[in-house]
């Protein structure tokens, strides 16, 4: 196994890489999407390294992808997290359901959104949830927005967060195809339109009980917080190091004063 994912990382550094940074301007235009890389990615086994908790040890080289990715590409860099997250949210849970849907994800074919960002400010009591959940019979009834959220295509899983009526919250999986979910039209951004973020409008989406990932709402953010936090930092440390270097490429002439000098 370790063989086989070193190998894999050497094929990103030498082949797969070259083909993100190939295409880094065209995707910064917003003329591509960042989805392009995922199938190769997904062939290689490198979209699920460390998948839940780091159970396999890889995760540190889940980062190390995320990273290298990065440094060439902010909006696939990106997407791979969103998309990593939204695995680590369903083999987490690692119910019968979630174990179907988490297997395109890792293969590429589609892709994950995580809509965790109002539940991890209401974990931490500085906002609060922003989907309501009514229960009906086999499942309940979501409606609400979401803000912001990138890899917004029909085919995608959205794994997010929402409260009853009875102030319990919930941890649930909702494909992009159910009916009732909008979703925007996609932000023009700067050198990150290709991620396909937009708004999402949740208008009485059902949702069955088979979906619903987890009811220990304060346990399942403890569980996924420490994955979301180094994948995070990768992706802005890879972005970071591009950012100097080309820095340092452009101390010369004029710019030479602000190069740093040996004491």
């Amino acid at each position: 196994m370790t063989a086989t994912i070193d190998a894999a990382i050497d094929l990103l550094d030498s082949e797969l890489l070259a083909d993100i940074r190939a295409h880094a301007g065209v995707l910064d235009r917003g003329d591509d999407t960042a989805r392009r890389s995922f199938p190769g990615l997904g062939a290689v086994g490198l979209l699920g390294l460390g998948a839940p908790g780091n159970i396999d040890g890889r995760l540190p080289q889940m980062a190390q992808v995320i990273r290298m990715i990065s440094g060439e590409c902010m909006s696939t860099g990106f997407c791979v997290w969103a998309n990593r997250m939204a695995i680590e949210y369903l083999l987490t849970a690692a119910t019968e359901y979630s174990m179907a849907a988490v297997q395109p994800l890792l293969a590429g074919t589609a892709l994950g959104i995580t809509g965790m960002a109002a539940a991890f400010k209401d974990a931490a009591g500085c906002g609060s949830l922003e989907l309501t959940a009514a229960a009906v019979p086999g499942g309940y009834r979501l409606s609400g927005s979401i803000r912001w959220a990138s890899n917004l295509y029909h085919d995608s899983v959205l794994v997010t967060a929402a409260r009853t009526e009875r102030g319990d919250k919930l941890i649930v999986a909702v494909p992009l195809s159910t009916p009732g979910v909008t979703i925007g039209d996609h932000f023009e951004l700067l050198a990150m339109g290709s991620t396909a973020s937009s708004y999402l409008e949740l208008t009485d989406v059902h949702v069955g009980d088979e979906q619903v990932l987890s009811t220990a709402f304060d346990g399942f953010l403890d569980a996924v917080r420490p994955t979301f936090l180094v994948l995070q930092s990768a992706m802005c440390l890879g972005l970071a190091k591009t950012t100097l270097t080309q820095c340092r490429i452009g101390l010369t002439g004029v710019n030479s004063v602000f190069a740093p000098t040996s004491t």
